[in-house]
């Protein structure tokens, strides 16, 4: 089917053409309804309330005087992709399989990403050192249910889901549909998002803790770096070699620029600016099989060293390696009409800012470019959006919060060091956010509604609990190589003497008996131990403050009474106080010396808690909402209303 064929189809329904040919003027669905949903990832009630209150959120604030504005019961554990995959199947995690970011597979004990997978293909044919895939393999979502919109979609209703999260890859095409993968989507490594380095001055990054690589370059006397930079795994190649391209990048120190020469392309950029997109072409096959991509140069500094820094390389959405939208062609029609965007699901490169390769400044400008990108192609959706549902998707708040909270958090142990200059980002951010609220409102009419949603708000994280060492410190697990205590996935504990580890940011698991690959705990022992943990966990006090770390320990077969857990689900789910959060180290299995200290790291803010203490944010033009609703059941509101209740008979 052609793309405009398509569009007439999707969007001009028969009912529609027909009102058209009589000279209605005015387009009309099935139901004539129409409902725009903006998921703001992490969007605070109460910092909305507080910027409504200072006129910093004028079109928020009218959009509740219309309607409702409500605290949205969000997810347990309140994580991006479990909550948006609460949202999409109207569900809890033992139904749609999403308990974490990090899941791991108890048989091997080795963790993976929660949400898509990428798997070999099932044969090859063998040719020296080709190797050619006869059949299988692919990307795969490892989320489950059914997604709400498949009722609309069913009734002929128009969907179109832009950015939308844990939807990667997206579903198969549809007459009526049209999808863009967020959250989940990965760059064309494979990974959430791994930068490159290229510097003179290596040994002046001392943080190793992932998300991107330091590239040692030198100049020779001729003014030039030569920079390669790595691509995707060539799978058709015996040893899947990284496939790689090289950029030529020469300096102009009196001026402060770079000339950068890839191919047959070239730009000039100076220190403190970024280049426009650059494609990017790995050869897999010759021409035959190439992967391309898209990736921004930013010049940090060259002199009096040389610092250059280029993005994850995305999926390029004109040509993209990987399905990132359907149909397939909508990518490209997006980036036409809006330009080339970030397509991995996480954007802003918040590891940089971790890291010290960015500075503040650094990082806010990358994330300014997110956000400007994310505002045209909102307007570009929005633009030719007709009828159905229309669900757009932000990540601005949720990553530059998880940022900046230190700038507005006295008790953060950063606030002290963080520059005044960017106390107003937050509430510069909300009122960015209003501005898409407005543009949206802008549509508003008789037959036309509009739901701003969040999946969580947002807390202090002022200190980090060291789960597994406090485990090990309280007899629940034990350390055998206390050498190793800071290397990841246990590589210290003696599994025959341990019955409880941490993995992840709120999962605690039994080392069980018959599921764990050397677990010990029968199931007559595993409630007995659970009960223990409870008690101890939401008993330990920081002796710093005083405060106890954890709220409320969840054990999900009380949580989730009469599901039944899928093998790689948590036993138990740690909801953190307000202020606290799992370690970094705790998330892949280390054990640090000291079960309770400061985070000093610029990640300042978490949702990451107990889920009563961060709900999300609905506000909406209908009236009538149901009392104290949940993430969980707006898939069945929104299909209510552009049904009229139908779904329900």
């Amino acid at each position: 089917m052609k793309r405009r064929d398509f569009l007439k189809k999707a969007i001009l329904t028969p009912a529609a053409i027909a009102a058209l040919s009589a000279g209605c003027g005015k387009t009309t669905g099935r139901s004539g309804k129409r409902l725009i949903v903006l998921g703001v990832d992490g969007m605070d009630p109460s910092l909305v309330e507080s910027f409504m209150e200072r006129g910093l959120m004028p079109n928020t604030r009218r959009l509740k005087e219309m309607g409702s504005f409500n605290r949205l019961g969000t997810s347990n554990p309140p994580q991006s992709p479990v909550a948006w995959s609460n949202f999409i199947t109207g569900a809890p995690p033992p139904v749609h399989g999403i308990f974490d970011f990090i899941h791991r597979d108890p048989a091997t004990m080795m963790p993976y990403l929660s949400i898509s997978e990428v798997t070999p293909p099932d044969s090859t044919l063998n040719l020296g050192k080709l190797r050619l895939p006869l059949s299988g393999g692919g990307v795969n979502l490892l989320r489950r249910g059914t997604p709400f919109w498949d009722t609309l979609l069913d009734k002929g209703i128009p969907v179109t889901m832009v950015k939308l999260p844990v939807d990667f890859p997206p579903p198969a095409a549809n007459k009526n549909g049209l999808f863009l993968s967020g959250l989940g989507t990965p760059d064309v490594r494979g990974s959430q998002g791994s930068f490159t380095f290229f510097t003179d001055d290596p040994r002046s990054i001392s943080d190793n803790t992932g998300g991107g690589v330091i590239i040692p370059v030198r100049d020779y006397g001729d003014g030039c770096y030569t920079c390669r930079v790595d691509g995707p795994a060539n799978s058709l190649i015996e040893g899947n070699p990284v496939m790689s391209v090289e950029v030529k990048a020469w300096v102009d120190r009196e001026s402060k620029a770079v000339r950068i020469d890839m191919g047959d392309a070239s730009v000039v950029i100076g220190e403190k600016q970024w280049s426009p997109w650059m494609h990017f072409s790995f050869s897999a096959l010759g021409p035959i099989s190439t992967v391309h991509a898209i990736g921004r140069f930013y010049l940090k500094e060259i002199t009096p060293k040389f610092k250059l820094y280029l993005s994850p390389i995305n999926i390029d959405p004109e040509n993209p390696a990987l399905p990132i939208s359907s149909p397939d062609w909508y990518s490209r029609d997006l980036a036409e009409d809006a330009g080339l965007f970030y397509t991995q699901g996480f954007p802003e490169d918040t590891k940089a800012l971790s890291r010290g390769i960015f500075d503040d400044d650094d990082y806010l400008s990358q994330a300014n470019i997110v956000l400007e990108e994310r505002m045209s192609l909102f307007h570009s959706v929005l633009s030719r959006y007709q009828e159905g549902l229309l669900f757009f998707y932000f990540t601005s708040l949720d990553l530059n919060v998880h940022m900046f909270y230190r700038s507005m958090d006295p008790a953060s142990p950063l606030y002290g060091t963080t520059d005044p200059r960017f106390s107003g980002v937050i509430a510069d951010l909300y009122s960015r956010i209003d501005i898409a609220v407005g543009q949206a409102m802008e549509l508003l009419d008789d037959r036309t509604e509009i739901i701003l949603l969040s999946d969580h708000g947002f807390a202090p994280f002022r200190r980090s609990f060291n789960l597994n060492s406090y485990l090990a410190a309280e007899g629940f697990a034990d350390i055998s190589s206390p050498y190793e205590r800071n290397n990841d996935m246990f590589a210290c504990l003696d599994w025959s003497k341990t019955g409880a580890y941490g993995l992840g940011l709120n999962g605690l698991y039994i080392n069980q008996a018959g599921r764990e690959k050397n677990g010990i705990v029968t199931a007559d022992d595993k409630r007995s131990l659970m009960e223990n943990l409870k008690t101890s966990l939401e008993s330990a006090v920081d002796p710093l403050t005083g405060d106890k770390p954890v709220k409320n320990l969840f054990i999900l077969e009380d949580t989730y009474p009469g599901y039944q857990m899928p093998p790689w689900a948590p036993d138990m789910l740690v909801g953190y106080s307000r202020g606290y959060r799992a370690s970094w180290e705790t998330t892949l299995g280390a054990f640090p010396e000291g079960v309770i200290t400061d985070n000093m790291d610029p990640w300042s803010g978490t949702h990451c808690i107990s889920p009563d203490i961060c709900p999300g944010s609905l506000i909406t033009s209908v009236r009538n909402m149901p009392e104290n609703p949940t993430l969980t059941e707006m898939g069945s509101i929104i299909n209510s209303i552009l049904t009229d209740g139908e779904e329900d008979q």
